[in-house]
């Protein structure tokens, strides 16, 4: 705790030198003096102080001694003249006329300007280029705080008060140290760039931690109205929208879009302007590294479909993600809003400011570090011409290497408690089947006798005599007319009180002579889950498309899980309990990879066991040798490892 009282008491003492400080090199240098004594503290904070109370209290007392210092109500931001901007916004809104309709330097609103706020509004003969929430809260504003330049600075202060609050809200939710709200709190950013330079993407930081806040209580309306709201202020966030949607559902939806498209219509009558200039500002060129090696090699608009491709590709594939937890949804608010900051042509330091309130509640050191390093992107002022090169090496380095590092090492879980061999256990095998009375009636005779105390077929719904060709050779047959491999799975699982539970096709293609070697590791406790592993197929056992699908999925587990695996197969056997506490959910062909990622992320040992692979033994594959159904499997198996990823 002396500890990081003693950064903090460090970095207020740099904030107040800093206090309206106009000098460039003097701010970008205490702000990354700041940033060094933020890391250390912001790790501590991380690990929880272990002092109980006080350590909350510590940090957001400090907290208001940081913005005390950075924050001088007197005298205009040292670093920006967007308050102005603001001020004059909601000075034409208040005279009934929509801001995006006219340019400051506009005959029409002549009548408006002063001495104190025309003078220092940037871009003139711009209109405004602020959505529609951000212009609300630039009226709201001047009814509270007046018209000053500082009106703004004050509703953005206390909405980042509101946001600190949310945050202790889901740390207290989620039973998280405390004082991990200085990830927020403390962060040099928020001091510069909201106490003390007032910029409007102190709200989306609400915004963020709203949707914290909402998504915890499983509140989706609010949820929805959490991102319209920051959407609204920076449209940025919109992208949560889909990328959210799955889990989020249609009331997350329908708010979000039905909030985001009722404030656009309230500002509807200047029609197609109602964006104003906002294209004009996109146009512009600084910061982002991936938009500055791109565009200079292909040009910009290839550069720009390219990015907006690969932005589309993450969004797709965040969207498959699960979202059951908070943390699992700040890192994909972390990686969609982030991914728009890395391909964006002009990158400002306070956008990062989009990011705090989910490095609050999952760790990210890459992100981290780009939001402290983000202000070197002022050099642009003291140079006055295209950014140095080490600008972009020293922002974007560390950062590249911290995500290779996550990407190459990805949180693994920790081990579970040590499986005990299992005595004298219930074995049950479970075959799901659809029409397979040509393979099925020779596969169940193939059992090695006292090897399995039952033998559990799931049908289908078959048409052609399989459910009685199960029963004539000694099978218990279960019905389970919906459709879905996993469910049938899980069907024939919950007909059972098996203590070991085995799965195989029924289609012949599985040889159950290899029952012993698939059952031996789990039996003596080597493993929870053991999968058999196909090699030296006969002839025609597995197609080529299905072999390359295969190895990319088992390759992905085996890289971002760490399950030792090189073969999704069908072929295993799991011990019950062990079955029960992974709760699969998947219903489709993605069950048996479910199985497995959810097993690598428990803890449990999971180990392979070589194993034949046959051609099926009659009949015709529901998947097997057909593209479409093949491709839709793939897909479903991806979407399992993309959904906890």
């Amino acid at each position: 705790m002396i500890a990081v009282s003693a950064l903090g008491i460090g970095m207020v003492a740099i904030e107040l030198v800093l206090r309206s400080e106009t000098m460039l090199r003097t701010q970008i240098g205490g702000q990354l003096l700041a940033f060094g004594l933020f890391l250390p503290a912001a790790l501590l904070c991380w690990r929880g102080l272990g002092v109980g109370r006080s350590g909350i209290v510590l940090v957001l007392g400090v907290a208001l001694a940081l913005r005390v210092a950075s924050f001088d109500p007197f005298a205009p931001p040292p670093l920006t003249t967007d308050t102005y901007r603001y001020a004059w916004d909601a000075r034409v809104q208040t005279a009934g006329i929509n801001p995006y309709r006219y340019a400051p330097t506009s005959p029409a609103l002549r009548d408006l300007r002063d001495d104190e706020i025309w003078p220092g509004i940037n871009r003139k003969d711009w209109k405004s280029v602020y959505p529609p929430g951000a212009q609300a809260s630039f009226v709201a504003a001047r009814v509270v705080f007046g018209n000053g330049v500082r009106a703004t600075t004050w509703l953005f202060v206390l909405a980042e008060a509101a946001a600190i609050g949310l945050l202790v809200f889901v740390l207290l939710r989620a039973n998280a140290p405390l004082e991990r709200v200085a990830l927020a709190a403390w962060h040099p950013l928020a001091l510069s760039e909201i106490a003390g330079n007032g910029h409007v993407d102190a709200l989306a930081l609400l915004a963020g931690a709203g949707l914290l806040a909402a998504w915890s209580t499983r509140a989706r309306g609010l949820a929805g109205l959490a991102v319209a709201f920051g959407a609204l202020v920076k449209l940025g966030p919109v992208l949560l929208v889909p990328a959210l949607l799955r889990w989020g559902g249609r009331r997350f939806m329908l708010v979000a879009l039905g909030c985001i498209g009722a404030a656009f219509a309230a500002y509807s009558s200047v029609g197609r302007g109602l964006t104003g200039d906002l294209g004009r500002y996109l146009e512009e060129d600084l910061g982002s590294l991936a938009w500055f090696l791109l565009s200079r090699e292909i040009g910009r608009e290839a550069a720009r479909t390219v990015l907006f491709v690969l932005l589309l590709g993450v969004l797709a594939f965040v969207s498959l993600r699960a979202h059951d937890r908070v943390e699992q949804v700040a890192r994909t608010c972390l990686v969609v809003l982030g991914g728009v900051l890395l391909t964006t042509a002009f990158l400002q330091p306070w956008y990062s400011l989009w990011l705090l309130p989910f490095l609050v509640v999952t760790a990210a050191p890459a992100w981290l570090w780009l939001s402290g390093a983000l202000p070197l992107l002022y050099v642009f002022g003291l140079e006055g011409g295209p950014l140095p090169w080490w600008v972009r090496a020293a922002i974007y380095g560390p950062f590249l290497a911290l995500s290779f590092r996550h990407l190459v090492r990805p949180p693994r879980a920790g081990v579970a408690s040590p499986m005990k061999p299992l005595h004298s256990p219930k074995i049950a095998v479970v075959i799901p089947v659809l029409n397979e009375v040509e393979a099925l009636p020779g596969l169940l005779r193939e059992f090695p006798p006292g090897v399995v105390d039952e033998m559990i077929v799931v049908d289908g719904g078959s048409t052609d005599g399989t459910r009685a060709a199960a029963e004539a050779a000694g099978a218990r047959v279960v019905g389970e007319p919906r459709r879905g491999y996993g469910r049938a799975c899980l069907t024939g699982v919950e007909s059972t009180t098996a203590d070991v539970i085995v799965f195989l096709d029924g289609d012949g293609s599985d040889d159950p002579a290899d029952l012993p070697r698939v059952l031996t590791p789990v039996l003596e406790g080597r493993a929870a889950l053991s999968l058999g592993r196909r090699q030296e197929p006969e002839s025609g056992a597995q197609h080529f498309h299905q072999r390359i699908g295969n190895r990319l999925v088992s390759a992905l587990v085996r890289w971002w899980y760490g399950a030792p695996v090189r073969d999704i197969a069908p072929f295993r056997s799991v011990r019950r309990d062990v079955l029960d506490e992974l709760n699969l959910e998947e219903m489709t062909y993605g069950w048996p990879t479910e199985m497995v990622v959810k097993a690598a992320r428990a803890g449990f040992p999971v180990v392979e066991t070589p194993v034949a692979s046959r051609t099926r033994r009659g009949g015709k594959s529901k998947v097997s040798g057909r593209l479409v159904p093949s491709v839709r499997a793939g897909a479903c198996m991806l979407g399992v490892v993309a959904r906890y990823s």
